[in-house]
């Protein structure tokens, strides 16, 4: 199994993971508008021997009260079904955080998956708040901003219109 940054010949079999996978066409078309928007930041998958995607780990820009201050949210965390029994999920967590890291990305926000991202190391974050899904909890990962669960802040996430999609 090979984990790397994704390259364009890889969104056909991120979107298949996506769709047939994990069965989610929901989370598919916000992927896709995101990748067309730009606002994909990073893009981690694991593939086969063969180059099947058999998992998917996205993150994007994130604005903090308003300003872009170099921190992103993960927009999407899926592993293949036959792969989910794995630690999979977390070398592709992982992996972008190291990624991350090295591209001076100051922190990384979560706001699904918490207890398991918590236990990746992320920290509860009880000062910041997601803009559009009001008492959402969240957790942070900081990365060079070592004070960032300190924080308060109104977090907004990236915006997408789903009824411009160029591919249905």
């Amino acid at each position: 199994m090979l984990l790397r940054t994704e390259i364009g010949l890889d969104a056909a079999g991120i979107d298949t993971l996506i769709r047939h996978g994990a069965q989610d066409p929901q989370l598919a078309e916000h992927i896709q508008a995101l990748r067309e928007a730009g606002l994909i930041t990073l893009g981690v998958v694991a593939t086969d021997d063969e180059g099947k995607v058999l998992g998917y780990q996205a993150f994007s820009p994130i604005q903090v009260n308003g300003e872009d201050v170099n921190w992103v949210v993960i927009s999407a965390a899926v592993i293949d079904p036959q792969h989910s029994s794995t630690s999979l999920a977390k070398d592709l967590l992982f992996e972008g955080l190291d990624s991350l890291n090295e591209f001076g990305y100051r922190a990384v926000v979560g706001y699904q998956a918490l207890r398991w991202l918590e236990d990746q190391g992320f920290q509860p974050a009880s000062g910041l708040s997601l803009e559009s899904l009001g008492e959402q909890e969240v957790v942070i990962y900081p990365l060079e901003e070592q004070d960032a669960a300190q924080h308060q802040a109104v977090l907004t996430l990236p915006s997408v219109d789903l009824t411009e999609l160029t591919n249905h």
